[in-house]
This record gives structure tokens, C-alpha cells and sequence, in this order.
């Protein structure tokens, strides 16, 4: 395993609230650090100065090596990619990095929303990609995290445990040892089953925004999780809950539950939804959108509740809240979510044999992401079930 106190290059894509948080963190390490934004508007502001200001929880300045818009030159002999986008870019984004990616590169997903990994994995093999590269993605996003003025990262709260996994799960103890260093809250999950299952983005932010969507749309402000959270919305928060743990169970993988993920990641005594999302310091003072057109809908339905009651529907798991939640948010926003969102079908899952094959990809039995002289190499998926 590696030295924790390595020096290690990052490439950072996305310059978002997230993106902003980590590229300025790893700088303010010590590391080497580029940072990459699809679109020149959002880094415009900072990236003369070449740095990003860290204030809250942490505070200093972290000087990168590169502020731009070129993905290769962000990405040329990086050790470790830190995907900070939403997840809608990731299909997208992992067609322009295969070109670029090189031997011995990770790519980590921060955080991969629901099967991240596994869609990312199966794109860069379909354009090609024959690196040996590690894929792999977090459960949750370690920061949060607020840019108020371009190039300033507000960090409100910071994890106290993040679990991560790579797409095979024999790679998930080197992905951590490769990371520890500089996030030691990083943990190893048994399967990417859990960090996907385990996306509590998609429990949250959408149940929360159309439950208040009268609220939201009257633009009166509001804070999301203190105001927004009423005894009804926890308990719907509930049943969306056990429809997912449901899923789970069926699968191979059980998620920890609402209060649990609260009580590990923040250091929350245990309690019911409600008290616990309420009280959360971290939480205090995060606004609601003031749109619905917000990602809260269009990224965490189909890159996280679109995947798990596509799954349930192929396992035979009934997920009536999930569903409901899918639909609303199709009609608001006049969108094909389910169409849009990350099938089975695009991410070359079979249904009839969903826990099998998902088995087989944990356990490396099928080639996806990985090249290593043990096991043979293919450009796309191969399809035994």
C-alpha cells in the first residue's frame, strides 16, 4: 500500500461547490493540483489569481497548477481524478476523458450518485478506453460546501466518514490506501451495491423539494432541511426509505438507514428523522432552491431514484413512494426522467438476472473496468448472463 504522506497530482473536474471545496483542499495540502470546468464562465473570476480561498470549517488558500477548460492538459500524468460533478455530466464526461486516460490512473467519483461507478466503467470501455485504470465512487460528497463569490469555497460542514468502493471489489482496499492520506474519512464499502444504495442525495432532495414545491414556488425563502422537514415529509422520508432498503436486501446489499447514514456521517446522536435532520449543524442555515428546475430534481431522479425502481421493477420489489416521486417531478419540470435517467438497459445490466450479474461484476468474474494480466481485456462489456 501507499505512503499517507505522498504527494499526489490531482486533476479536479468541476468547478462547482463541491469541485471548488476539494480542488482548493488538496492544494492547501501541498498537492498538485488542476482544476477543470467545462464551460470558462465559472472559473473566469478566479482563475487569473490562481487560487481558491477556503473559509468556514477550513480556512487558507490553496494555489493550483492549472485553472482552464483543456481536460487533457487537467488531466496529463494526474495520479488521481476527482469527478466533481453532477452526475448528469458523467456519461458525458467519461466519453472526453477515454481518450485521455493513461495506466495507473483513479478515477473516483465524488459522489457517484446510484451505480456512478458502474455507468462511467462501461462508457469509457464503450469508447474505447483500454487503460488500466481503477474506477470507483463515493457515497456522499465530503463537504458541505457553499461558493457564494466565485474562487471562495464556504465549507459548512465536513463528514465524519464517507464510504467509498471501486467498481471491483478487490480494488476498493487499494483505492482507499491510494486516498487515506489526504481524506482519512474515506472507509472501504463492502461493494459499489453500497455506496450506490447508500445515495441518500435521491431520499433526500427530491421527497424534500416537492413537498414544499408550493413554498418554492411562491419564493418565499426558506431553509431546506430545518424548515422544510415537517413530521409528514420524515415519515415519507420513511417509507422512501424501506422501499429502498427493500431493493437492497433483494440484491445482496442492506443500506444503512436514514439515521444511521446521519449518525455516522455527521456524529449525530441517534434519533428519528425528523430531530436528526432539524438539529444537524451542517444543515443550518443551506436554503432551499428557488426554482424546481433545480438539480435536486433533474440530477438525483434519474441518476438516483430512476436507477433503484428500475432495479425493483426487475426484481420484482414494489416501490410505490420512489415512483410517485419520478412522476411528480416528470410532470413539474416536463421532462421523460425514466427515459432520460440510468436504466438497466444503459448501463448493460441484464433484467432477469440483475443479482447475478451484479455479482459477477463486484466479484471481477466480468471484465469492466480494469486491465490486468490475470484477467482478459474487452472493450465493452461482455454479457455471460
Amino acid at each position: 500500500m501507499f505512503d499517507s504522506t505522498e504527494k499526489l497530482s490531482f486533476a479536479v473536474l468541476g468547478a462547482g461547490c463541491g469541485g471548488q471545496a476539494i480542488a482548493g483542499y488538496l492544494a492547501l495540502r501541498g498537492h498538485d493540483v488542476a482544476l477543470y470546468n467545462r464551460s470558462y464562465n465559472r472559473i473566469a473570476a478566479f482563475r487569473n489569481r490562481g487560487c481558491i480561498e477556503l473559509c468556514g470549517s477550513i480556512s487558507g488558500f490553496g494555489t493550483l497548477s492549472y485553472i482552464g477548460t483543456d481536460l487533457a492538459a487537467a488531466m496529463a500524468d494526474r495520479d488521481v481524478i476527482m469527478v466533481v460533478t453532477t452526475a448528469t455530466a458523467h456519461r458525458p464526461l467519461a466519453q472526453k476523458m477515454a481518450p485521455h486516460l493513461r495506466d495507473g490512473q483513479v478515477i473516483l467519483l465524488n459522489p457517484g450518485r446510484t451505480f456512478g461507478a458502474l455507468e462511467v466503467s462501461h462508457t469509457i470501455r464503450q469508447a474505447g478506453c483500454t487503460a488500466d485504470v481503477i474506477v470507483g465512487e463515493a457515497n456522499t460528497l465530503v463537504y458541505v460546501s457553499r461558493v457564494v463569490v466565485p474562487g471562495t469555497a464556504v465549507i459548512k460542514g465536513i463528514k465524519e466518514t464517507v464510504s467509498i468502493s471501486a467498481v471491483l471489489a478487490d480494488d476498493t482496499p487499494y483505492l482507499v490506501s491510494r486516498l487515506c492520506g489526504v481524506y482519512p474519512q474515506f472507509t472501504a464499502a463492502a461493494s459499489f451495491l453500497e455506496t450506490s444504495l447508500g445515495n441518500i442525495g435521491a431520499v433526500f432532495h427530491p421527497a424534500i423539494a416537492l413537498l414544499n414545491k408550493d413554498r418554492i414556488l411562491s419564493k418565499v425563502p426558506f431553509e431546506f432541511y430545518r424548515d422544510g422537514v415537517s413530521r409528514e415529509t420524515a415519515l415519507y422520508l420513511e417509507q422512501i426509505d424501506s422501499e429502498r432498503e427493500a431493493v437492497g436486501m433483494v440484491l445482496g446489499h442492506r443500506p444503512p438507514s436514514i439515521t444511521k447514514w446521519l449518525s455516522s456521517r455527521y456524529g449525530l446522536e441517534p434519533s428519528n428523522i425528523y430531530t436528526m435532520l432539524r438539529s444537524n449543524p451542517s444543515y443550518r442555515d443551506v436554503p432551499a432552491p428557488a426554482t424546481l428546475d433545480h438539480r435536486y430534481l433533474w440530477e438525483d431522479v434519474p441518476m438516483g431514484l430512476v436507477p433503484i425502481s428500475d432495479a425493483a421493477s426487475a426484481v420484482g420489489v414494489d416501490t410505490p413512494a420512489i415512483d410517485h416521486l419520478i412522476d411528480e417531478a416528470s410532470g413539474i419540470l416536463g421532462r421523460d426522467f425514466r427515459n432520460e435517467g440510468r436504466t438497466l438497459e444503459k448501463l448493460g445490466l441484464p433484467r432477469n438476472r440483475l443479482k447475478e450479474a451484479l455479482a459477477s461484476i463486484i466479484a471481477g468474474r466480468v471484465t469492466l473496468c480494469l486491465k490486468r494480466s490475470s484477467r482478459p481485456m474487452s472493450s465493452v462489456w461482455p454479457n455471460p448472463w
